[in-house]
């Protein structure tokens, strides 16, 4: 019995590393199909074990198949959304979707940075996140994308706004969601 809580308690912890790390593609974007996988396959083997207690490892096997498979399903459809939205951005407004891919990349080299063991030289200085625009929020609202990752965006870029800025948002049509205009809000210089 004790195995089997300190065999839960790996489990756990395994996915509680992999729902913050996620998978990437070698382009540097979200992998949500591998990721969906990943988190899928762990809680499907524990859902699996714990249902099937007189043959725990059989059940933890068919559990992680079927949430490997459930997962990457929902993580491929999560992808394409991604690459539409993308796409539509980069048709209606060009220069936010390079605004975007130029401060994810600032983003990940810091991550890196910070990641990597200091080699006694100092660290080359970091360049700085372009600004995200009052029109490229209404453009990335217009392309559907969602309001999480538009305030995600807005505080890497490290952007700050007027009460003028505020104003055009709330006027914006389609209109900026609220929670965005509220982030904007929190970012007045």
């Amino acid at each position: 019995m004790k195995i089997m809580f300190r065999t839960f308690g790996v489990a756990v912890m395994s996915v509680a590393l992999m729902l913050t790390t996620g998978c990437v593609a070698p382009n540097g974007t979200p992998n949500n199909t591998g990721t969906g996988a990943l988190i899928g396959g762990a809680f499907g083997a524990l859902i699996g074990a714990a249902a099937d207690r007189g043959h725990p490892g059989a059940g933890a096997l068919i559990g992680a198949a079927a949430g490997i498979i459930t997962g990457a399903i929902a993580g491929h459809i999560a992808d394409q959304i991604n690459a539409q939205q993308r796409a539509q951005l980069q048709q209606q407004s060009p220069q936010t979707l390079q605004t975007i891919q130029h401060n994810d990349q600032i983003v990940q080299q810091q991550q890196q940075a910070t990641a990597t063991p200091p080699s006694g030289q100092p660290a080359p200085a970091a360049e700085a996140p372009t600004p995200l625009t009052v029109d490229d929020i209404k453009a990335l609202a217009a392309a559907g994308v969602k309001n999480d990752y538009i305030i995600q965006e807005i505080g890497d870029s490290k952007a700050v706004y007027s009460p003028a800025d505020i104003a055009a948002a709330q006027q914006a049509n389609p209109p900026v969601n609220q929670a965005v205009i509220d982030c904007m809000k929190s970012h007045v210089g």
